[in-house]
């Protein structure tokens, strides 16, 4: 299987394996691992966003995008 990174991801395990990971597929695999164990406790709003910044739609915001996103729960 192939997997596509958008830029923030790539430049997440750059980070991470410049922190100290051994390799790109363990800091992939550790996130992907604590994503699904997390995933239950996500709300449906949370996901959608989630979704949105994986698509490159995502606009960083200020606390009152929180306050918003919370709101819609």
């Amino acid at each position: 299987m192939e997997v596509s990174l958008t830029d923030p991801m790539r430049e997440f395990i750059e980070r991470q394996i410049a922190l100290g990971y051994r390799n790109p597929e363990e800091v992939a695999r550790q996130a992907l691992l604590r994503w699904m164990t997390e995933e239950s406790d996500t709300p449906p709003h949370i996901a959608a966003r989630l979704e949105e910044a994986a698509k490159g739609r995502f606009r960083p915001g200020d606390r009152s995008s929180i306050e918003r996103i919370v709101a819609e729960a």
